[in-house]
């Protein structure tokens, strides 16, 4: 895996890109997009399991953007009882940015929500807009295209966890004419702001049931945030491209959920919604607490150094099932 710097709107971005030891006449694409605080580095490493395994396993390519990212300061105490000031790593993708263009009295949080320091990108952003406020998507897209003329890209696909998965389903939104399938795990966008694309584009979204932070059924966030519920997601994604038939399932392997499937639609693409029961806000088979950290081909970034975690199982489930289609 290699590190690429681009220039984009007048700075230095800068993505990972792993090419598989298989030479293919053509390959699939798929773009990785971390979680909020996570690192391009860490998603590969940890939150995925090792996704460069499964990658290799199935000849792709894969691009694992870094989101723009910070320090802010918060207070806290020494041992000793005494006020300190530290500083934290902070990344994020501007998903929102987007999303409230023409939404803006759209509610997406409640008064008493927990507001996350400002980005350095944003100016006079009230206290519910949590991401930085540079322009992700054209960043995502430029690193697609880029990889798309410099190598025979059959499909292109995009997925993330989290905040990057919010940010994967937008980028499915945008540009349904690059990419044609989207996994957003734990991904809940907006209340009454979630995308739907104008072209057909497959889709599987995944929750986990005791998810807090962002829940995937009608509930209110740990945070104070408002989300959109799996069911109402599915529901458009799968009205707007005339799904006519509904498969309802249990599946136990690799983990134990309920599975939607909505079939025979535009395009023959493909809406899926999975719900975990068991697991809260982490990629499946994953625990919530990894990805928050970097590796040595990203440290210019203060954070700690990531392990390895070979455990893919769960992304050879989401993207085995996004490629039968």
């Amino acid at each position: 895996m290699e590190r690429i710097t681009i220039s984009h709107a007048g700075e230095e971005r800068s993505y990972l890109l792993f090419i598989p030891t298989v030479q293919k006449e053509s390959y699939k694409l798929v773009i990785g997009l971390h979680g909020f605080s996570g690192s391009a580095s860490g998603f590969e490493k940890e939150t995925t399991g090792g996704f460069n395994l499964y990658a290799e396993e199935q000849g792709l390519i894969v691009a694992y953007p870094q989101g723009k990212y910070f320090y802010p300061s918060y207070q806290t105490t020494d041992p000793k009882g005494s006020p300190i000031t530290q500083t934290a790593y902070s990344s994020s993708w501007n998903h929102l940015g987007p999303l409230i263009a023409n939404n803006k009295k759209v509610k997406m949080c409640a008064d008493s929500s927990q507001s996350a320091p400002p980005f350095p990108s944003c100016k006079n952003q009230d206290s519910c807009y949590w991401t930085s406020c540079v322009d992700d998507s054209d960043f995502i897209k430029t690193i697609a295209l880029k990889i798309q003329k410099e190598f025979l890209i059959g499909k292109s696909y995009v997925m993330g966890l989290s905040n990057g998965g919010m940010m994967a389903q937008l980028i499915g939104c945008q540009y349904p004419d690059i990419f044609d399938g989207v996994i957003n795990v734990v991904g809940m966008q907006p209340h009454k702001l979630s995308c739907v694309p104008e072209k057909p584009i497959s889709l599987i979204i995944y929750g986990g049931l005791l998810d807090k932070s962002v829940p995937p059924i009608s509930i209110n966030s740990s945070g104070g945030y408002f989300y959109e519920p799996i069911k109402n997601t599915v529901s458009e994604w799968s009205s707007k491209f005339n799904c006519k038939d509904t498969q309802n399932s249990k599946i136990t392997t690799p983990f134990v959920s309920s599975e939607t499937l909505f079939y025979n639609c535009d395009n023959d693409v493909t809406i899926t919604a999975i719900i975990n029961a068991k697991v809260g806000h982490a990629w499946p088979g994953i625990s919530p607490n990894e990805g928050y950290c970097r590796s040595n081909i990203q440290s210019e970034i203060i954070y700690s150094e990531c392990k390895e975690i070979k455990k893919i199982s769960g992304s050879r489930y989401l993207l085995n099932r996004l490629f039968a289609n």
